[in-house]
């Protein structure tokens, strides 16, 4: 009778032990996945930052900006489609005040944005601005030289072009602090016409390589590089054979065609939508 009552008492103990732990491990379990429950509910959300309601482009320059040689379909060159690109893009109402006046050199351009009421209203208002500069700079250098022209001219004259180039983008920043400046650079459209001028290729990229050092020194500020936009291998041979670019202005063989300026425009959007976080958030 001893050994049946030791029994039970020792299967009794078992039975409260194994509930004991059931409940345990239970209890334990669900406090577990309530805290971690508490834990997501706890992280806090991702800031939304709202999109400004309307974007304006303002853009300075010379016939690049104008959109001398553009096909009468379109017009407007590379400011007419960048801010078709911007607002399609980014689904926010986009508006362009173009500023580009033909033959200008930056002299001009710098003489016009101290003198023009209107640019003095846009400028401070505008979250993008765009410039194009030195090609009439290079041009009043090819129209003094002539066939006398050697590479050692174009880099004089690249050095106080960066001096005009600098005094140029301050007096911009002085209308406006904070919106990217989009700084386009000159391309090499010559290459038949200065086949005589020795490291004239290098002349160009060099030219290019200081303007892309000035822009560095202010902040927001973007070089974009298009002096072999228009002359890569597959077209230089017919280029040379021709006479004719394909990607050029027939009546010039300089400025940029309507295909000319969808290749400029698709090199500054590339820039533009790459830097979103300086113009497009309030």
């Amino acid at each position: 009778m001893k050994k049946k009552s030791i029994w039970i008492i020792i299967v009794i103990v078992l039975l409260g032990a194994i509930g004991g732990g059931a409940y345990y491990f239970t209890h334990n379990k669900q406090q577990q996945i309530t805290e971690t429950k508490i834990v997501k509910k706890a992280k806090p959300k991702k800031k939304v930052v709202p999109k400004k309601k309307s974007i304006s482009i303002v853009a300075v320059g010379d016939s690049l900006t104008q959109g001398i040689g553009d096909s009468k379909s379109v017009g407007g060159g590379y400011v007419t489609r960048l801010t078709q690109k911007v607002q399609t893009k980014y689904k926010v109402p986009t508006t362009s005040h173009n500023y580009g006046v033909s033959g200008d050199t930056s002299q001009q351009i710098m003489a016009r944005i101290k003198s023009d009421d209107k640019m003095h209203k846009d400028l401070p208002k505008a979250d993008i601005i765009t410039i194009t500069v030195g090609g009439n700079d290079f041009m009043h250098l090819l129209q003094r030289k002539g066939l006398d022209l050697t590479a050692g001219n174009i880099a004089d004259e690249q050095v106080k072009f960066d001096q005009r180039l600098t005094k140029l983008l301050t007096d911009i920043r002085s209308y406006n602090s904070d919106a990217p400046i989009y700084l386009i650079g000159i391309y090499n459209p010559f290459s038949i016409y200065l086949s005589n001028v020795k490291n004239a290729k290098t002349a160009f990229i060099n030219w290019n390589n200081g303007s892309a050092e000035v822009a560095k020194k202010f902040n927001k500020t973007h070089f974009i590089n298009i002096n072999n936009l228009y002359q890569p291998k597959v077209i230089t041979k017919k280029v040379q054979k021709t006479g004719s670019n394909p990607y050029l202005y027939t009546k010039d063989h300089f400025h940029p065609n309507g295909t000319g300026y969808d290749m400029m425009t698709d090199k500054v959007f590339e820039e533009v939508n790459g830097t979103t976080k300086e113009w497009l958030y309030k």
